[in-house]
C-alpha cells in the first residue's frame, strides 16, 4: 500500500531484548518519517527477513541462535500492518517451526510468490525459505518450498 516497514535484528544475535521497527508512511527516500514500534519475540530469536502476503499481512523470518548442531532454530510469524502502533509492541501469530521434520539451519531469506493473481485471488501462494553456508563446514545452502494456504487451521 506504499509503506515500508524496517525491522533490525536489534543488539546483535545474542540479544533477548525487543526489536526496534519502523513503519513508513511513504518512501524513506523521498523524506518520509517513520513511527517507532517494537518486535517482541522469545527465545532469543531475531527477525532476518520479511516478505508480503496475497492478503496485505507479512510473515516474517525469524533466528535464534543456540547450543544444537547446527546452532540455528528458526520460526515464521505473521503479523498485520494494520496493528502496528506507535511505541507498542507489534502483534503476531506463529506460522511455522522450522525444526523436525524441516531441518534446522541458518534460514536468512525469504519469498512469496502468490499462487494466482486473478480477480478470485484465493490468497493462496508458495513460500520459499533459504539459508546460506556462509562458506563454514557445519552451514548448508537450503531451499525450502512451503505452501500458504489462508483458509487452513
Amino acid at each position: 500500500d506504499g509503506r515500508f516497514i524496517v525491522l533490525a535484528e536489534t543488539a546483535g544475535e545474542f540479544s533477548r531484548k525487543p526489536g526496534e521497527g519502523l513503519l513508513f508512511p511513504g518512501d524513506p527516500v523521498e523524506g518520509a518519517e517513520p513511527v517507532s514500534f517494537l518486535l517482541e519475540t522469545d527465545g532469543g530469536y531475531q527477525p532476518t527477513d520479511m516478505a508480503q502476503l496475497p492478503d496485505g499481512r507479512v510473515l516474517i523470518l525469524l533466528r535464534a541462535l543456540g547450543l544444537g548442531l547446527p546452532p540455528f532454530a528458526g520460526r515464521l510469524v505473521v503479523a498485520d500492518p494494520a496493528d502496528i502502533r506507535p511505541g507498542q509492541p507489534w502483534p503476531w501469530q506463529l506460522f511455522a517451526e522450522l525444526d523436525d521434520p524441516l531441518p534446522r539451519d541458518n534460514y536468512e531469506g525469504l519469498a512469496i510468490i502468490s499462487a494466482d493473481n486473478g480477480p478470485t485471488d484465493s490468497g493462496a501462494a508458495t513460500i520459499w525459505v533459504i539459508s546460506d553456508d556462509n562458506n563454514a563446514v557445519l552451514h548448508r545452502s537450503l531451499l525450502l518450498k512451503l505452501h500458504w494456504d489462508p483458509d487452513a487451521q
